[in-house]
């Protein structure tokens, strides 16, 4: 864009197209690649130099949209590199200098230049904007270095900041108050720069009006106020300034800070300034004012309105252990553990580290404490820095964590200036805050349900930083590690939550910092703790920050000591990626690192103690997933201390540890029988695998309902699960009746439970126990008994799943067959069933867990399909699946009848291939006793291609899966999946070649080859049938094939007559186009020289029977007929149907005797709007039948409800005003009539109005029928 374009006025844009565009046109993607050095610096730094080129004066030649162009294009290439900004260091000064050179000039220009009293225009707020964005990414430390600091510019930029109103953008602002930081360090007496200076006075007016300037941005809550801190403490630590405004600025301070209604953002840019201030000036200078600073932080302390801002308290404890700094001499303390050699290939040289079974013993280190300078103790501590200290130790409990992080680290720093004595009381007070409210357990455990998570989080912080300054002596290490190791399982519940995660990953930092401090000799005695904990939290915590933070600092252990055992086997199986997922950290690293022997019984009891009974569910789950697989590593172990931990644990009235103590012991017991080679009695004493079998019978009762009795429940399905599939041996007789009986008490009550999943797994625990331990003939009755009609419908819905948990191919039951799929049929029909003299319907779970069962049970069947089910009952069958997929009930809850239309299309799925192979393989003789028939196979693809154009999405979605699954089921099962290469012999030699095997499939239906191109094979056929544009363009080319024709169209009249805006757009275009193209009659159909298609085609006659055999069929059902009357509207609107105007060709009396039935007694809105539209469709075939509609829609006209009457008269005046028919008077009266009259009037008021439409439309008013009278008994 050339610099003399014009643009007068600013067009409005699009920012989110604007926004795209930018980011389409960028080929870098973060989560595709990381990057390795600056891709796009060419383009960035001519878009730099391109921002630069435009006068920053006057009217600006770029309009808004180009500047937001140019700005989103910069940042877009610039702020990926957020997090690895070093990448833009080579090219800092090529970004920085074209912005900075026109922006110095313009400076110049406005301030004493010619361009003198005018304002800087868009162009220049783009600049500093990206200066500013540039100093976001990279830091302003290091950007400040490239900008301009001669001693000409400060007056000119001091000048253009005043010039600077706050309406204004405040990047502008905060970048020229960063670069008046900058040269506000040039080395020249301000006095001889400022050209209003006096030598006499000592004060210079051009300091005043900076200090001044620099006073009322800190005010300002944005960026512009870090600027001013940093400017003003530039300008008050100088050498010709402190001493005359250095006291002014702490005396202003004060005065703002103890007044009565101090203002909090004044309150912490004054206090941003301080720290700056004592941070970058000289010590001789401060010390006059640090008495001072001591007594303003004492009275900010006391103020309410201050005290209680979390920045407030951060510069608290900022200031105050930078004025305690002061207050100290600068000195490195002589008595810190000085560690030597800190070279990574030393530790890990073959000769210094002997991996195996422990620590080898390492060559002595360069390690030396230094001793104490015979002066180390011979200076005085001001009283102060007591203040300071205490100050420090109270912020490491502030529940603000940056607050606590402020103050971990003035601990170390003042801490390194202290003498011995002193700095070893600090620790001990360190070490104090772990003990605060911390209670012993009658088993000597420390109980830390009280103590305060900020405090701990704090105190493990200031350790770490005293650790890693060489503070904490080695002495103290066997003090402080108990506690640390404490930490790391730090994991409080407080309410429906839980504390402690910042503990834990302060804890790591405090292990990662003890591996940069000290010796490997100095850790051996702590290395068993220490590396268990940091294995079992790396592998078991919750939170991934945390597991990776303790991997962290196991790894730096690994490699900075080099006496971690099996470290470097270790961190390479449990790196950042891998305990990423904690299924993966629990289920795989966390048993591969117990194959090591050192680690594995720690990992155990860490399980069983700590995260079995962890408050979250889910991590209850996978652990007790992990103990199972961890305990097979050493049977022995988990026999004697595991099992019987978990079976104590298994009955404890904590709802937690119980339920985590279950399915753990469930598991493990499971695992450790499936893995002994002797038996379990031999391992595990006898008490307690007395202890094991009671445990369901010493549940307590209150603990099975009620507030979260659904975690017990599940706990004790999983734990009856796992014994009974692993056999476990119940004892004598009269203990394995009575254990059973409990065991079945638990399932059968679970059964009747109001939630789902609970009832999914009582069915499970239900197949494991009848499967191992079987079922008699009474208490299967009784089962078939609760899923009868009349039955509660919470037993309906779980027998109901459990009978289909059977194996009935087993001889047993076998005889159970049939009455189990009969029942199971009753309690599937969405009809109503007779009860005495009542007429129930069961609800929708109980009919899709019947369906489900059914599938169930002819999954597990298998080939034994035909010996266990006669053909009378798999005709039963098939006709359930038909009835499943014809039921819409309606609750409150939606089209609940989706559930059982989805689980039969999945019966179907299943029964299907496997009746249909059977079939084939039928001998001749038998080709009789076949199960389906051919029509069976027809009605079957076509109920399914019925679904597969339904309105909800996911029925399509299972409609396709099941359409595939049998229209592919092969004769064959292995052949599906065999190679279609074979060996061709050809000549002499021999030749692999490549043959397509010729496929024999089950599914005998015609036009298969038409089908197989509509429904394909391939993994996106599913997203292409969840897809209404998909889907209806593919499909409805089946409307051509008779046998599917009438199931296809009903499911396509569903879908375009529905109320989804894009269903219905997708399926009636479709649909439409579909039928414009088709010809009237048989007639029509033009001869085709290739006698070879025989392909057929549907006629427009034959669409319109159709139509009518829907009505015919479905006359009644408002579900299907609100849906027909809108297609129909479509229809006649389109002028489809109207083509077929001779009577010959299709007869529309019934078609208008069924819409006028729907209007008579009708409340339907929908359906009276979609009947009128219809009519006003059907009167475009003129004749007698119009003459008829009109007469019912003047009846309409005096319908009771007031939008029925207006529908109607606006339906009117369009199909009127719309008709080809040539306009005549009456016919425009009519129209008056209809849009002048106000229809919301009442019927009586509106009957002479619609009285005077008869005669103008020549039709005769219908005389009223006398009502006969009631004949006499």
């Amino acid at each position: 864009m050339s610099d003399d374009q014009d643009h007068p006025q600013e067009e409005a844009y699009d920012i989110e197209a604007l926004l795209d565009s930018v980011q389409d046109s960028d080929g870098y993607h973060p989560t595709s690649k990381t990057p390795s050095f600056f891709y796009n610096s060419t383009q960035v730094i001519n878009d730099l130099k391109h921002v630069a080129s435009f006068s920053l004066v006057g009217e600006p030649k770029l309009d808004l949209r180009a500047r937001w162009g140019l700005q989103m294009n910069i940042e877009n290439h610039v702020g990926k590199y957020q997090y690895q900004s070093y990448l833009l260091d080579p090219f800092l000064e090529e970004m920085v200098s074209p912005l900075i050179t026109p922006l110095r000039k313009v400076v110049h220009d406005v301030t004493f230049g010619d361009l003198k009293g005018q304002s800087m225009n868009e162009h220049g707020d783009l600049i500093f904007y990206v200066l500013n964005f540039i100093c976001k990414t990279r830091g302003y430390k290091t950007i400040v270095k490239f900008l301009p600091h001669e001693v000409a510019d400060l007056e000119p930029a001091f000048e253009f900041l005043k010039m600077q109103d706050k309406r204004r953008v405040w990047e502008t602002r905060y970048v020229l108050l960063i670069w008046l930081s900058l040269m506000c360090m040039i080395p020249f007496d301000l006095k001889t720069i400022d050209s209003q200076a006096t030598k006499d006075s000592d004060r210079i007016p051009l300091v005043d009006q900076m200090i001044e300037r620099g006073k009322t941005y800190l005010h300002c809550a944005g960026k512009d106020r870090d600027g001013a801190s940093l400017f003003l403490a530039r300008l008050l630590t100088r050498k010709d300034t402190c001493r005359v405004y250095l006291p002014e600025f702490i005396h202003w301070a004060r005065d703002c800070l103890q007044s009565e209604s101090p203002r909090l953002i004044e309150s912490i840019g004054i206090m941003g300034t301080l720290c700056w201030i004592f941070k970058l000036g000289q010590r001789e200078v401060l010390l006059p004012i640090a008495d001072q600073v001591e007594d303003l932080l004492v009275g900010i302390e006391t103020s309410e309105s201050l005290i209680s801002n979390s920045a407030v308290k951060k510069y608290i404890v900022k200031l105050s252990q930078r004025v305690g700094l002061c207050l100290l001499k600068p000195r490195v303390a002589a008595w810190r553990y000085q560690r030597g050699n800190r070279s990574l290939a030393s530790n890990l040289a073959p000769d210094t580290v002997m991996q195996g079974g422990g620590a080898g013993k390492m060559d002595k280190v360069s390690m030396t404490i230094a001793e104490e300078d015979e002066d180390d103790e011979n200076f005085d501590v001001p009283d102060a820095v007591e203040n300071v200290i205490e100050r420090l130790m109270n912020g490491l409990r502030d529940r603000d964590t940056i607050v606590r992080w402020s103050a971990a680290k003035g601990m170390g720093r003042v801490s390194n200036r202290l003498p011995k004595d002193m700095a070893d009381d600090v620790v001990g007070g360190i070490f104090e805050l772990f003990s605060e409210d911390v209670f012993e357990l009658p088993n000597g455990e420390p109980d830390i349900s009280s103590v305060s998570e900020h405090t701990w989080h704090g105190a493990c912080l200031a350790i770490a930083e005293l650790s890693r300054r060489g503070l904490l002596l080695p002495h103290r290490l066997t003090e402080v590690i108990p506690w640390i190791i404490l930490a790391l399982k730090f994991d409080v519940k407080r309410g429906a939550h839980s504390v402690g995660s910042n503990v834990r990953d302060s804890a790591c930092y405090v292990c990662w910092s003890f591996a940069r401090a000290y010796t490997p000799d100095i850790l051996d005695v702590h290395v068993r703790k220490l590396s268990n904990t940091l294995i079992a939290v790396s592998v078991f915590d919750r939170d991934i920050n945390i597991r990776r933070a303790s991997s962290a600092a196991f790894q730096e252990n690994v490699g900075r000591m080099g006496i971690f055992p099996h470290g470097i086997d270790i961190v390479t199986v449990a790196d950042y990626f891998s305990i990423g997922n904690i299924n993966n950290s629990f289920l795989n690293v966390a048993p591969y690192i117990a194959g090591f022997e050192e680690y594995r019984r720690y990992l155990s009891e860490h399980l069983v103690d700590v995260v079995i009974s962890h408050w979250d569910l889910a991590v209850r789950e996978v652990a007790s997933e992990a103990i199972a697989r961890i305990a097979v590593l050493d049977l022995d172990f988990a026999c004697k201390s595991i099992i019987p931990a978990l079976t104590k644990n298994a009955t404890n009235l904590d709802s937690v540890i119980r339920h985590g103590a279950l399915i753990a012991l469930g598991r493990t017991c499971k695992a450790v029988k499936a893995h002994s080679d002797i038996p379990v009695e031999e391992r595990i004493a006898p008490e307690v695998l007395q202890a094991i079998t009671q445990v369901v019978h010493s549940t307590p009762e209150f603990t099975l309902s009620g507030f979260g009795s659904e975690h017990t429940r599940q706990a004790l399905c999983v734990y009856i699960t796992c014994l009974s599939e692993a056999a476990w041996p119940l004892g004598d007789s009269a203990n394995r009746a009575a254990v059973l009986e409990s065991w079945k008490g638990i399932i059968y009550t679970t059964l009747e439970r109001v939630e789902e999943p609970l009832q999914k797994l009582g069915s499970e625990t239900f197949r494991a126990l009848i499967g191992q331990y079987g079922i008699t003939e009474t208490e299967f009755q009784g089962c078939l008994t609760r899923i009868r009609p009349g039955a509660e419908y919470l037993g309906q819905r779980g027998f109901a799943l459990a009978l289909g948990e059977i194996d009935y191919r087993d001889t047993k039951y076998s005889g159970y067959t049939t009455m189990a799929i009969e029942a199971l049929d009753v309690t599937a029909n969405h009809n109503l069933a007779d009860v005495g003299r009542l007429e129930v319907k069961h609800n929708a779970e109980s009919r899709r867990n019947s369906v489900n069962s059914v599938t169930n049970i002819i999954k597990v069947l298998g080939t034994d399909y035909k010996r266990v089910i006669s053909h009378s009952l798999s005709s039963k069958i098939l006709q359930m699946y038909f009835r499943g997929l014809e039921d819409y009930s309606v609750d409150h809850r939606g089209d609940v009848g989706s559930w059982i239309r989805e689980a039969s299309m999945q019966g179907l799925q299943t029964m299907v291939p496997i009746v249909a192979r059977l079939d084939y393989h039928s001998t001749p003789a038998q080709a009789d006793q076949r199960y389906f028939s051919d029509e069976d196979h027809v009605r079957v693809f076509a109920k399914l291609l019925q679904q597969s154009v339904e309105k909800i999405d996911r029925i399509r979605g299972s409609a396709a899966t099941a359409m595939v699954a049998i229209l592919y089921a092969e004769v064959d099962p292995e052949a599906e999946a065999a190679a279609a290469t074979i060996v061709v012999k050809e000549g002499e030699g021999e030749e692999k070649g490549s043959k397509k095997r010729e496929p024999q499939y089950v599914l005998r239906i015609p036009h298969r080859a038409e089908v197989m191109k509509v429904v394909e094979k391939s993994d996106e056929m599913n997203l292409i049938w969840l897809q209404a544009s998909e889907v209806y363009a593919r499909i409805v080319q089946l409307l051509h094939l008779p046998e599917y024709r009438s199931e296809l169209l009903l499911g396509f009249v569903i879908s375009a007559g529905g109320l989804t805006e894009t269903l219905v757009r997708h399926s009636s275009s479709c649909l439409t186009e579909f039928i414009s193209s088709l010809p009237f009659t048989k007639n029509d159909i033009m001869d085709v020289d290739d006698t070879t298609n025989s392909t057929p085609t549907m006629t427009l006659v034959e669409f319109a029977n159709e139509i009518q055999k829907i009505i015919d069929c479905y006359e009644g059902q408002d579900r299907l007929m609100v849906p027909l009357l809108e297609v129909l509207d479509l229809l006649f609107e389109s002028g489809i149907l109207l083509m077929l105007d001779h009577p010959s060709d299709f007869d529309f009396a019934p078609m208008v005797k069924f819409v006028r039935r729907q209007t008579i007694k009708c409340k339907d809105t929908r359906k009276l709007c979609a009947s009128i539209r219809t009519f006003c469709g059907l009167c475009g075939l003129g004749g007698k039948i119009k003459n008829a509609i009109l007469l019912e829609l003047l009846r309409l006209l005096l319908h009771p409800f007031p939008k029925i009457r207006r529908t109607t008269a606006d339906s009117m005046y369009l199909m009127l005003s719309g008709s080809v028919e040539e306009v005549t008077k009456d016919g425009e009266e009519v129209g008056k009539v209809l849009v002048e009259t106000d229809w919301n009037l009442a019927v009586g008021a509106l009957t002479p109005v619609r009285d005077r439409m008869y005669p103008l439309l020549g039709l005769e008013k219908p005389k009223a029928v006398p009502a006969k009278p009631l004949a006499r008994a």
